[in-house]
């Protein structure tokens, strides 16, 4: 089925509203094997809301409308639809019973025009709304001398959510004999087009196919194929996938929902190690990227961020002849610093980065987004530099210079411990 995604809200149109409710139906779509071909956005207008209709009805066989569900005069979606397709509405004694009980459950006198809520095209399903008082439709009609379907939804994500879960999606499969099985490889340290030129004659397959994804810090490779159910979709994925490993499996760090710090926190679970952090430059973004994991304090003991040079020697045992000959941008300033925090928490690994976030403190010689990154462990240091100014923002080097801080922990880890 050629479907097609009608989302209605002028809030939308102004960019007061961000349109999640799109990417949540489409990824959906995606996953019973259905073709989503267009997404359209129109304001809260009957006139320009029929001729999107219009369009919409001669190119797609499902259209799957959100928005304009509710009680107040913006909301014409259905009363549009009826008028569109010259329907007589009626109301369901059911849907006014409901709203009639929560307006009464939260001791609020119900207005008249929340009854509009009750009120449907005569043959249209409901689609009950547990979340809400909105229901939606599942409306077949015939259009252009074919049937068509239209249902709708409530632009509130969670009443959407909700209704696609109990309602929408039983209702859709019967149109689907595929599945669609999605796979994302998450790799760092490798620019997209150094990877996908690796990936290239991968990228040409149909079934499955290969795409590169950017995410902020890593590049991301989705591998999606399509068959009769998971089982044989994920047999069309695997050989690929592996294939996509051995040609750039030194950047490739974790799949789908894995996190750089997640995968760091059970690499020293496995191997029983305690961590510490002493920052600079990130101001306790890494700590705070490592401790968003649950359970980290089995392994996290003492972060601490140490801007000034005062807190560096006082806290961490930075020697003032280091911070006056090589400064506190320095590749001896992120070894001591490593080694420093990691001698006061007694942890098994100390972490240590210092940099220049900019856009100020630079010199000709250190420049913005410079960034030593240190990481000891009593009989071993290691001190990586970068440069994390990828775009010249402040908040952005702070981030690169974290997510390859994580980067070089994780390789320390497998290179020095791994069981």
């Amino acid at each position: 089925m050629k479907t097609e995604i009608i989302c209605i809200g002028t809030e939308l149109l102004l960019g007061d509203t961000i349109n999640t409710n799109a990417s949540y139906i489409s990824q959906k779509l995606s996953e019973l094997g259905m073709n989503c071909y267009y997404h359209t956005v129109v304001g809260d207008n009957p006139d320009r809301i029929k001729q999107i209709l219009e369009i919409a009805l001669k190119r797609s066989d499902l259209l799957i409308l959100t928005g304009g569900l509710g009680p107040t005069d913006d909301d014409i979606t259905i009363k549009t639809l009826a008028e569109y397709f010259k329907e007589e509405m009626v109301l369901d004694k059911d849907s006014l019973d409901k709203i009639e009980f929560f307006f009464k459950s939260i001791g609020v006198e119900m207005s008249e025009t929340s009854k509009k809520q009750a009120m449907f095209p005569k043959n249209a399903q409901i689609i009950p709304n547990s979340a809400g008082t909105a229901s939606g439709i599942i409306w077949e009609v015939e259009k252009f001398d074919t049937k068509k379907i239209i249902m709708t939804f409530p632009g509130v994500p969670k009443e959407l959510y909700r209704m696609w879960e109990e309602t929408a999606h039983n209702y859709l499969k019967q149109f689907s004999d595929r599945v669609l099985v999605k796979r994302v490889l998450k790799f760092m340290g490798i620019p997209e087009d150094t990877l996908g030129e690796k990936l290239k004659d991968l990228m040409e397959y149909e079934n499955p196919t290969v795409a590169p994804l950017v995410a902020k810090g890593e590049v991301n490779i989705r591998i999606a194929a399509k068959a009769e159910n998971t089982e044989k979709a994920l047999e069309l994925i695997k050989p690929v996938e592996q294939e996509i490993i051995k040609r750039a499996g030194e950047h490739f760090f974790g799949s789908d929902n894995d996190t750089i710090e997640g995968i760091i926190g059970n690499l020293l679970l496995e191997n029983k190690l305690t961590l510490s952090t002493a920052e600079s430059c990130t101001g306790g973004l890494v700590s705070s990227r490592l401790t968003d994991v649950s359970g980290s304090s089995a392994y996290i003991k003492l972060n601490l961020v140490t801007y000034s040079n005062e807190a560096k020697i006082k806290m961490l045992g930075v020697s003032e002849e280091i911070l006056k000959t090589y400064g506190a941008v320095s590749e001896q300033n992120a070894a001591a610093m490593a080694e420093g925090v990691r001698k006061v928490s007694r942890t098994d690994i100390g972490l240590g980065i210092t940099g220049i976030a900019g856009p100020g403190g630079a010199t000709p010689k250190k420049t913005v987004g410079l960034v030593y990154i240190g990481i000891s462990n009593g009989e071993k240091t290691e001190v990586h530099k970068i440069n994390a100014n990828f775009n010249g923002e402040r908040t952005d080097i702070k981030f690169f210079a974290s997510q390859y801080a994580l980067k070089f922990l994780k390789l320390f880890i497998e290179k020095n411990y791994q069981l």
